[in-house]
């Protein structure tokens, strides 16, 4: 089963979007922050992770680096209240294999989910 980590700072976003990965039949973990991030990255393993770019203790665009360094094959879509030309490029200039814009428009969510099964070669 792939494990996806959400790390966001907003409770409800975070929580609902767990209780959606969980339906679609991902094992799900969640932090709340930048050192929790990393701490449950480190003792999960994930295959994904979903990252808010805005944490109150670390900048995404460095936890996704070090996320990186520890594991090369992860897969990182960051998650961003304010989706700019800014965002996107450095999405792609950091290697995260893509971003979602809050609210989270749980189509694109459903899709990006439906994307990651087949990425791992699970069906749908």
């Amino acid at each position: 089963m792939i494990k996806i980590l959400v790390c966001d700072d907003e409770i409800f976003a975070r929580d609902a979007m767990a209780r959606i990965i969980k339906r679609k039949g991902f094992d799900v973990v969640v932090a709340s922050n930048g050192e929790e991030c990393i701490e449950l990255f480190k003792k999960e393993n994930p295959e994904v992770v979903f990252l808010d770019v805005m944490l109150p203790d670390l900048d995404g665009d460095h936890i996704h680096r070090y996320l990186k360094e520890l594991k090369k094959d992860v897969n990182v879509y960051y998650i961003t209240g304010s989706a700019t030309v800014f965002t996107k490029e450095n999405a792609e200039k950091e290697g995260a294999k893509g971003y979602l814009q809050k609210p989270v428009d749980m189509d694109i969510l459903f899709e990006t989910l439906d994307s990651i099964k087949k990425d791992f070669g699970e069906q749908n």
